[in-house]
C-alpha cells in the first residue's frame, strides 16, 4: 500500500495535517535535543520518505538509520537525505538486523500503529536502545474521552479525507485504511501503560491535536 501511495505521500500528509506535521516533528527534536547532546546513532523507525530523518539529523548524528518495508518510500528517502550519515534498510519492525544497546534514539512519526504485532515491535526497540536511550512516538491515537470536537474529527476523517486522500493518491483503499488504522488503535494512555511495561520511563506526553495526535517521549528504564 505505502509502495502505491509514496508519489503523493508527503503533499498529503502535509495538506491533510493542516501543514502541522512537520512542526510538530521540530517540537519533538527540540525536547529531544534539551534531555541530551549525545546522539551518536539514531534510528528512524518506519522511517517512509524521511520527514523525521529530516529533523533527527539537526541532532548531528555520526549515523542515522533509516528503517522500513516499503522499498518506495525508502527510494524517496535516500533521495531526500544523500548524506552519508544516512543508510536505509529495509527491515520490518520485529527483526531489526542491529545488535543489543546500538542505537542512542529511535523515533517513529505515524508508523506505530501500522504495526501488526505492537508488543513484539516494542520489545525489539527497546533491544536495540542504549540504557538510558530515548524513544520517541508522533502519532495519532484513540482520543480517552471523546468530545464534541473529537466528534467533528472523526466525521471528517471517517468520510472527507478517504475521498480526498484517495482521489489525490489515485489509490482506492489506502486513507480508508488511514482512518481504521486509528480508529483501531489505543489510546494514548494505554500506549504508554504498554511502553513502561516493557522497560521505558516515560519522560513527556505532548498533546499536538485534540488530544489525537500526541508525542510521546520516553527513556530505557531496563
Amino acid at each position: 500500500m505505502f509502495d502505491e501511495i509514496s508519489p503523493s505521500y508527503d503533499r498529503l500528509n502535509h495538506l491533510l495535517s493542516g501543514y502541522q506535521d512537520n512542526r510538530w516533528r521540530k517540537n519533538a527534536v527540540n525536547y529531544l535535543s534539551s534531555l541530551s547532546s549525545n546522539y551518536k546513532k539514531i534510528l528512524d523507525l518506519a522511517a517512509g520518505s524521511g520527514d523525521l530523518g529530516t529533523e533527527f539529523l539537526k541532532l548531528s548524528p555520526q549515523k542515522l538509520y533509516s528503517v522500513d518495508l516499503s522499498f518506495e518510500m525508502l527510494k524517496l528517502n535516500h533521495t531526500k537525505h544523500t548524506s552519508e550519515i544516512n543508510t536505509v534498510v529495509k527491515s520490518d519492525a520485529q527483526n531489526l538486523p542491529f545488535k543489543d544497546g546500538f542505537f542512542d534514539l529511535c523515533g517513529i512519526g505515524f508508523g506505530v500503529r501500522n504495526f501488526e504485532h505492537l508488543n513484539e515491535c516494542i520489545i525489539e526497540i527497546n533491544r536495540v536502545l542504549k540504557i538510558g536511550g530515548k524513544f520517541v512516538t508522533i502519532e495519532m491515537f484513540k482520543p480517552d474521552n471523546p468530545n464534541i470536537f473529537n466528534k467533528l474529527f472523526k466525521l471528517y476523517f471517517e468520510k472527507i479525507l478517504p475521498k480526498i486522500g484517495n482521489s489525490v493518491s489515485g489509490s482506492k483503499y489506502a486513507y480508508d485504511y488511514l482512518f481504521e488504522s486509528v480508529d483501531n488503535f489505543l489510546s494514548v494512555k494505554n500506549y504508554t501503560e504498554l511502553l513502561k511495561k516493557y522497560g521505558f520511563l516515560i519522560k513527556k506526553v505532548k498533546n499536538n491535536f485534540l488530544g489525537i495526535v500526541n508525542t510521546v517521549t520516553a527513556e530505557k528504564n531496563y
